[in-house]
């Protein structure tokens, strides 16, 4: 995989180890800078230097000093702290002043450069202020949807509004959820997650609004519901376009008075939630054919945000990439994978009817399977490459049939295992039965 010109500055008192440590990382490609204390590093304050990489002891002055002087001009530079075996404890420190990790001398190279690389694909985020934390470290991108995306986030993420986020499913509707709660007033409350899609109907209320001691058969304690458990923070209920039609007036109600009666009771709970919800569903078709109340969706939809498919976003796929790839190689302790251009072609070019998340699985599942250091077309799995030959030759057709196409090729790799399918085309079972139904398929 090609790398971005990074830029490196390695600061070490020791003549020998700083000189093995630069050696190392302009073998792997890098350009380094060099300092022996934190004063000559600050001379760097001004160059475009992308990780710091420093020692704890340096005479009179420490590693951490370099930290707290560097990070008030440069918040979101990754910074990795060097040390002795008996100074982990002052490692740790550095690491709650905003370090982002730290190696054991002797350093091996090898651990190094995969921590090194593993920072960077981190760092390859939106130009906005993406420390972690904030929940926008974890959306990848650079493309003016996703810096658009990204800026409607932050500004929605200022208020107490309902906020709506639509987008096709796997397009990472619950990251952006995250992000409005983590840079929100309420950040110091729950977020609260619950999946509509994933509940039987008969269960949704109990599960949202929470239900007392004899209910209903096998209820044998009370149960406080997710309004209750997200109280002070946010709740964020995704796939609501398939909350039950005959439910959906009292989660108005919820929303419009903040309170909610559980199942089973008589007195009403007062609740401080703000609610982000989102679906993948058509919501304005299924408001116009009564399938959705018109009054709940423009009580949701106070906010909107809409986020684009992978397809319409395909200058972020080598970022994605390179980001997946290195999460895979931080979890099995390997060097990160590289992508010959060709693959990477393919791959910028390829439907993508899941998006980011069968982008994602696809990429474990070539990793997983790879022989050799460099990932190529030939460990491309055959039934993805089919379906940019499905889409070629139907260019003109609707997307419906894309769909169509992707689902039963789905269907069929997994011999008819619907739970399976789902999950490698990255939507839910009940999407994906849904889908079937509207097409006659039993």
């Amino acid at each position: 995989m090609t790398k971005p010109p990074y830029e490196l500055l390695v600061v070490e008192d020791g003549d020998s180890e700083r000189e093995s440590l630069v050696r190392a990382l302009k073998l792997e490609g890098f350009k380094v800078s060099s300092a022996r204390n934190p004063a000559d590093a600050m001379r760097h304050i001004g160059s475009a230097i992308d990780l710091v990489i420093s020692d704890l002891r340096m005479g009179n002055e420490t590693g951490i000093d370099l930290l707290r002087r560097w990070r008030e001009q440069h918040p979101f530079t990754p910074f990795i702290i060097l040390t002795a075996y008996g100074a982990v404890d002052s490692a740790v420190t550095a690491m709650k002043l905003g370090a982002n990790d730290f190696l054991t001398k002797p350093v091996d190279p090898e651990q190094l450069l995969l921590l090194v690389n593993n920072l960077l694909a981190a760092r390859e985020t939106l130009p906005v202020p993406a420390s972690p934390g904030t929940g926008f470290d974890k959306i990848i991108g650079r493309s003016q949807a996703m810096s658009q995306i990204c800026e409607q986030t932050a500004r929605a993420a200022r208020t107490d509004s309902t906020v709506l986020v639509l987008g096709e499913s796997g397009t990472g509707k619950e990251l952006i959820a995250e992000a409005i709660h983590k840079n929100s007033p309420r950040a110091g409350g729950p977020f609260v997650v619950v999946n509509i899609a994933a509940i039987p109907d008969t269960l949704v209320e109990s599960e949202l609004f929470g239900h007392v001691k004899g209910a209903f058969t096998h209820a044998v304690a009370s149960r406080m519901g997710r309004f209750e458990l997200a109280q002070g923070g946010t709740l964020f209920i995704d796939e609501i376009g398939d909350f039950p039609l005959h439910l959906q007036p009292k989660l108005l109600r919820v929303l419009e008075g903040r309170t909610i009666t559980p199942v089973g009771g008589n007195l009403e709970i007062s609740v401080d939630v703000r609610v982000v919800a989102a679906t993948s569903r058509p919501l304005v078709k299924m408001k116009n054919e009564g399938q959705f109340r018109e009054d709940l969706y423009y009580r949701l939809n106070v906010i909107s945000i809409a986020l684009p498919p992978l397809r319409q976003r395909r200058t972020d796929i080598p970022l994605l990439v390179r980001h997946f790839l290195g999460q895979f190689a931080a979890l099995n302790r390997t060097r990160p994978l590289n992508v010959e251009p060709s693959l990477m072609h393919e791959l910028e070019n390829l439907p993508w009817p899941g998006n980011v998340r069968q982008l994602r699985n696809t990429l474990e599942r070539m990793s997983v399977m790879a022989r050799q250091e460099s990932l190529t077309l030939e460990d491309l799995p055959a039934d993805v490459r089919e379906q940019e030959e499905e889409s070629t030759a139907t260019l003109d057709a609707p997307l419906e049939s894309i769909k169509r196409a992707a689902m039963v090729r789905a269907l069929e790799q997994f011999d008819g295992n619907r739970t399976k399918a789902a999950e490698f085309l990255g939507i839910s079972v009940r999407t994906l039965q849904r889908k079937l139904r509207d097409w006659g398929w039993n």
